[in-house]
């Protein structure tokens, strides 16, 4: 294992698009920059896990992990398997987004035999099941896509690791950490299980998303392909394309101060010398401090459903109605009646029922208290 007081080179290459060679061109500079053993893997089992959250008529280059990046790395890495689960249906996904045309067809983790995982270290999954071909692989390559994200700010390469727990689990662990904040805490567990074989992390940076992540925000281009050899150092640089600091996301921070990774430095090399600044268009932020607290209930936003009443005087609502929403929240917290209605009193904000949402009926409307303290931010700054 690569020592840990190590600052990693994170590798950022220009890919102005998905054509074949342009990929094919983007991937090879990254593993050679990254000094990467590829023939040390050629015997080797390995796992290739794409960011394949779901299928979406709407922005799909800027939700999932482009097919093209795949490919490429399946050329390379001639022996690799592709694995996921998405929060729902993950083989009618893979399907629709023409992963499951790949050759070796992808694996469905959820139809897979689970071991139990136990891990003293965790600070919430002390126990767990997982795969067991994840714990059977030598190298998992991790493949996300740069976006922000609702709960827990950013997704990328520690978060897309969430999709290794089978299906249905995902609510559940849901409901077990509330809030952005503790949310994060137990990416860092499922990451800290998986490290010791998450070698190689290549990041679809060449469309990613901002606003409401990961599904419901607008696509933005980027024209880059993100990599490293550890997945907290491609967050870093991630994070700070985006426009946070590192230490304001909370997988980054909870991963530093378990010295998963030594600080918030990174070494990048490649097409350019600095970070940029891309500034992405923020998700509504998870607001968890004591003395907001108090005033939580006046500035906190709740999932709504766009056009509700437009939908009944003519048609114009994107909401068909599906229940999925309703289905895979947590807690239970929505009905149909006949559109979905939220229970704000068991709602716990995981924005479970945003992201699954496969017409983008939801998203999070401000208060007009929120808003007025927008505008006064603003004018301050």
């Amino acid at each position: 294992m690569r020592d840990k007081k190590e600052v990693e080179k994170v590798a950022v290459i220009k890919c102005k698009n998905y054509n074949k060679k342009e990929i094919d061109r983007a991937i090879k500079k990254t593993l050679k920059l990254l000094d990467f053993p590829i023939e040390k893997y050629k015997n080797k089992k390995i796992l290739i896990k794409p960011n394949v959250l779901g299928y979406y008529e709407k922005n799909l280059e800027a939700i999932i992990t482009n097919i093209s990046i795949v490919k490429s790395l399946l050329k390379i890495f001639k022996n690799a398997k592709i694995g996921e689960s998405s929060f729902t249906d993950t083989e009618n996904n893979l399907k629709k987004t023409k992963y499951w045309n790949l050759t070796p067809r992808p694996i469905v983790l959820e139809e897979q035999e689970f071991i139990k995982v136990n891990n003293k270290k965790a600070k919430i999954l002390k126990n767990f099941y997982l795969p067991k071909i994840i714990k059977e692989v030598d190298l998992i390559i991790n493949v996300p896509k740069l976006k922000t994200h609702t709960l827990t700010k950013i997704t990328g390469a520690i978060k897309n690791l969430y999709g290794c727990i089978p299906g249905g689990m995902k609510q559940v662990l849901h409901k077990k950490a509330r809030g952005g904040e503790k949310f994060s805490s137990l990416l860092v567990d499922v990451y800290q299980n998986l490290e010791h074989k998450l070698k190689l992390n290549i990041m679809d940076a060449v469309i990613g998303m901002e606003g409401e992540g990961p599904s419901a925000g607008k696509p933005k281009k980027v024209g880059l392909i993100l990599a490293s050899r550890n997945a907290i150092a491609l967050d870093i640089v991630a994070a700070k394309l985006m426009g946070f600091k590192a230490s304001e996301i909370w997988a980054i921070k909870e991963a530093v101060d378990r010295k998963l990774y030594p600080n918030f430095k990174v070494k990048i090399v490649g097409d350019f010398k600095k970070i940029q600044n891309l500034k992405f268009k923020k998700p509504i932020p998870e607001r968890r401090t004591l003395v907001r607290a108090v005033l939580r209930r006046l500035v906190r936003e709740n999932p709504i459903i766009v056009n509700k009443e437009r939908c009944i005087k003519c048609g114009l609502c994107r909401c068909i109605k599906c229940g999925l929403c309703a289905r895979k929240c947590p807690v239970k917290a929505i009905t149909l009646k006949p559109y979905p209605e939220i229970d704000k009193r068991k709602c716990i904000r995981c924005f479970c029922c945003i992201e699954v949402c496969p017409q983008h009926a939801l998203y999070l409307k401000k208060t007009s208290i929120r808003k007025l303290i927008g505008k006064m931010r603003k004018r301050r700054a």
